[in-house]
Parts: structure tokens; C-alpha cells; sequence
């Protein structure tokens, strides 16, 4: 008779309890499994915020650093150009020295 009273009254029964305390359970791990994934998100979205910053910044240095090869690599040629320039021109006064000291030689005889 006692078990009748029970559940007309409304009193869960032990095995009643133990379902409801399991899906307890189960609900707030569930919940901490959702909040440690949101965690999760934010970091890794905070890391890939980060890694995208640093590939931007690595980016623009690249870019500089080739304007600033372009740069030297243009100075070089000029400076090629310049250098070859008076080279022909040591050349030129070479050859003219070479008559002239000839010339003297052959009035000297």
C-alpha cells in the first residue's frame, strides 16, 4: 500500500531519481562540452587572427625589400654603365699617351 501512496502523491521513486540525476549529468556535460568548443573557437579565431596579421606584416616587408632590390639592382646597372664608361675613356687616353710617347721617341732620334 505504501508503494500506491507514494506515487499518487507524487514522490519519484529511486530508480526515477537515478534517471533524472543521469541526464543531470548529462546535461552539464554536455554544457561544459559546448562552453570548452566556444573556448576553443575563440582561440583558435584569435590565432588565425594573429597568423593572418603576421602574414600581412611579413607581406609588406617582402614587398619593400623587393622595390628596394629593384632599386639597387637599377643603381648597379648604372653604375655598370658608368664604370665601363671610363674604362673606354682610361682606354682612349692609354692609346693617346702611347702616340704621344712614340712621337717623342721618334723626334728624339
Amino acid at each position: 500500500m505504501s508503494d500506491e501512496t507514494d506515487s499518487e502523491v507524487g514522490v519519484p521513486s529511486a530508480p526515477a531519481m537515478e534517471d533524472r540525476a543521469r541526464e543531470d549529468q548529462s546535461d552539464l556535460a554536455g554544457e561544459n562540452i559546448l562552453s570548452f568548443l566556444q573556448k576553443a573557437a575563440g582561440l583558435a579565431e584569435g590565432n588565425s587572427r594573429y597568423a593572418v596579421d603576421i602574414a600581412q606584416r611579413l607581406s609588406d616587408q617582402l614587398y619593400a625589400a623587393e622595390n628596394r632590390v629593384a632599386q639597387l639592382e637599377a643603381r648597379i646597372a648604372d653604375l655598370e654603365a658608368e664604370v665601363q664608361h671610363y674604362r673606354e675613356k682610361s682606354e682612349r687616353a692609354e692609346q693617346w699617351l702611347s702616340k704621344i710617347s712614340n712621337e717623342i721617341q721618334q723626334q728624339a732620334r
